[in-house]
């Protein structure tokens, strides 16, 4: 059976594959936790150069499984919590490979990386709001940051589809290119990654991230108590049943 997350080393490189073959690499519990895991790892052994995402089979991921949000969420430390910290704190440069789709926590989680490659075609999406829930890994304060306030507002509130030209025409992304360049094209800026000091890569990110950090991580623990809370509410309960049942939500 295939490991949720399967980790590779390569040289000085950590590659990270999210896999759950029928789910589109959706993130379940036991993923954000080897995920976590993995990022706390890297930031401790000084071989590992950078970390390399990407998604098996030519998808990145369509984002936390909807009917474990609870169990992801809810908890003294729930597994996400310890997914988005490792993630927000890793010193080393983070290469994203991105194709298919990204979705939810799919597409917040790019907000952490450093260079984000994506395959002609991708698809990006932020639809916190229509299940009515609220976005997450502090995308409330690094979006409008990345993209400017209208346009995160557009993304977040009406939880649309973003296609991978647009997501490059306003810095989301690094770079697309063709599918079939893809790995290629990621393989030679993690190449590059590694033959710098890493001493001197590591510091130029802290700087890069400096004015986020701090209330970044009080950003993400905000998100996470109102994300929690509002599972129980009206409207996640219908949004959720419409999307089960594949029609539109009425909500009162």
């Amino acid at each position: 059976m295939t490991e949720p997350v399967i980790a590779e080393r390569d040289g000085h490189v950590l590659r990270l594959t999210l896999s759950n073959p029928g789910k589109k690499n959706a993130i379940s519990k036991a993923m954000y936790l080897d995920l976590a895991d993995a990022f706390k790892d890297a930031a401790q052994d000084r071989s590992i150069r950078a970390v390399h995402m990407r998604g098996a089979d030519a998808v990145f991921t369509s984002g936390n499984i909807v009917d474990e949000f609870a169990d992801t969420v809810l908890g003294d430390d729930p597994a996400v919590h310890q997914f988005l910290h490792a993630l927000a704190g890793l010193p080393k440069p983070i290469v994203a490979e991105v194709e298919g789709v990204a979705i939810g926590v799919g597409a917040t989680m790019l907000l952490h990386c450093d260079l984000i490659y994506a395959a002609e075609g991708t698809r990006f999406s932020f639809p916190f709001v229509n299940l009515g829930l609220l976005p997450e890994a502090g995308s409330s304060y690094l979006l409008p940051r990345l993209v400017g306030q209208a346009k995160a507002a557009e993304l977040i509130m009406l939880g649309g589809m973003l296609d991978a030209s647009e997501a490059v025409q306003i810095g989301l992304v690094t770079k697309v290119v063709p599918a079939e360049a893809l790995t290629d094209t990621v393989q030679t800026a993690v190449t590059r990654l590694c033959a710098q000091p890493p001493q001197a890569l590591q510091q130029a990110k802290a700087l890069l991230r400096a004015p986020l950090t701090g209330k970044l991580a009080n950003r993400i623990d905000l998100e996470l108590g109102l994300f929690a809370a509002r599972l129980d509410e009206p409207e996640h309960v219908e949004a959720l049943a419409a999307f089960r049942e594949k029609r539109q939500p009425v909500f009162k």
